[in-house]
């Protein structure tokens, strides 16, 4: 196997297509994610976010095109692998264990990063989502969806990964846990780990993004600093419909 490039970015995809079926959802896009990078993922609903997300992180497997961590070939490697290299994703559905208690889930999460450093703890968490330590004995399904955002997130955190993917960020949660959940994000910025974020709300992802990218029909239509984007109001009412 070569030795991976310092230079190189955390993951990339390189011209990808994904198919469901017969149905063809990305068509040869490209995305790249460096250390240390926030980059917003944006577009209509069935537009194939979920789609990318799921190929780099090997749950789905691309007929075309590859993935790379760290320079390094992963296109059939599986995902738990994929995982290991430091890559944590938070899926739409949240994907907590709901039958475990809060606590559980987070025991089950909780090991060093890909470098055997550690910097986020149960007691860092716990910090971060001061709500969780009041609900430790609580199982999933009797969190709230706030709730179970925060669990997800900190779940994630607690592998200590180097690149966080977040889909949906705050998807149908109220406006004061949606407030509470990019204050996260802005702080796991700020700790320099790179993240991946899908959300609609167009100005609080180009307040917090180095780049935006916009899927229309599984093709890259943008793929540019936030103020290019906000700058062109008719392009995005087209592709997002603000």
């Amino acid at each position: 196997m070569p030795a991976s490039s310092p230079s190189a970015p955390i993951l990339a995809g390189q011209k990808l297509n994904t198919y469901y079926g017969q149905s063809h959802i990305l068509r040869d896009v490209s995305l790249a994610i460096r250390a240390g990078e926030t980059i917003g993922l944006m577009g209509r609903n069935g537009m194939g976010k979920t789609t990318l997300i799921r190929t780099l992180v090997g749950l789905v497997r691309a007929r075309s095109g590859s993935v790379e961590i760290d320079g390094r070939d992963v296109t059939r490697t599986p995902a738990h692998t994929i995982a290991r290299r430091g890559i944590a994703y938070v899926p739409e559905g949240r994907g907590i264990f709901a039958s475990l208690s809060v606590a559980e889930n987070m025991a089950i999460a909780e090991r060093p990063g890909p470098g055997g450093g550690q910097p986020w703890t149960r007691p860092r968490v716990l910090e971060l989502f001061p709500r969780l330590g009041q609900r430790l004995a609580n199982r999933g399904d009797q969190l709230s969806g706030g709730e179970q955002q925060m669990l997800a997130i900190g779940r994630a955190l607690l592998t200590n990964p180097r690149l966080i993917i977040l889909d949906e960020a705050t998807e149908g949660l109220a406006p004061i846990v949606r407030d509470e959940i990019w204050k996260t994000i802005r702080l796991i910025r700020a700790t320099g780990m790179a993240t991946l974020i899908v959300d609609k709300t167009v100005s609080a992802v180009a307040e917090i993004a180095d780049r935006v990218v916009i899927l229309v029909k599984g093709e890259t239509v943008f793929d540019g600093a936030p103020p290019e984007l906000t700058a062109n109001p008719e392009f995005m009412h087209r592709h997002l419909g603000v």
